[in-house]
């Protein structure tokens, strides 16, 4: 599995710097990005699924193993998006302006047409691909274990704090009562 550490900056690197052959070669189709994200999560989520860096590889250095898995987030990312999103967005930019163009007449009704139900057909597209990618992946089943875990642990750290607060620091599995003469006394009387 890849490090979130390494999927963390291959996303800043490609995605939120544009620093890719993608962004670079500007958008393939006048749709919006809300699908191409979409379709990065896709990429992301079969990323962190994948063993990247061998498994029989200790010896290398941290840094170096990093270094690489970076490298191959944003090459894989890149790649995926020029050949095989770019291909999706001409495609349904292809079918919506053929159908556009036996309809609608006027400019400006031509182009707010072809936004949206590009925008709209790219999103459901790249939606429909990252439920499949979770689902093939059961990535939300590991968070829930994980998310229960945690929640497990918390409850737990937070009783033990609730019981030192309260009782005092506990010995031999008891809490330590201190008890004051003066009230031993007065209880006395």
């Amino acid at each position: 599995m890849a490090r979130l550490s390494a999927l963390g900056m291959a996303i800043t690197v490609h995605s939120v710097l544009g620093i890719s052959y993608y962004f670079l070669l500007g958008k393939c189709s006048p749709a919006p990005l809300l699908g191409s994200w979409l379709f990065v999560a896709c990429i992301v989520a079969i990323l962190q699924a994948v063993h990247i860096v061998p498994q029989w590889s200790p010896n290398s250095s941290i840094l170096f193993e990093l270094l690489i898995e970076t490298t191959i987030c944003c090459l894989t990312l890149d790649l995926m998006l020029t050949k095989l999103w770019c291909r999706i967005e001409s495609l349904c930019h292809c079918a919506i302006v053929g159908v556009l163009q036996a309809y609608v007449t006027e400019e400006q009704t031509f182009a707010a047409c072809e936004y949206w139900l590009l925008g709209t057909t790219t999103t459901v597209i790249a939606s429909c691909l990252l439920w499949f990618t979770l689902w093939a992946t059961a990535l939300p089943t590991k968070m829930r274990v994980t998310y229960d875990e945690w929640r497990e642990r918390i409850s737990r750290s937070f009783q033990r704090n609730l019981t030192y607060l309260v009782f005092g620091p506990v010995e031999g599995g008891m809490p330590r009562v201190e008890q004051n003469d003066a009230s031993a006394i007065s209880f006395a009387e």
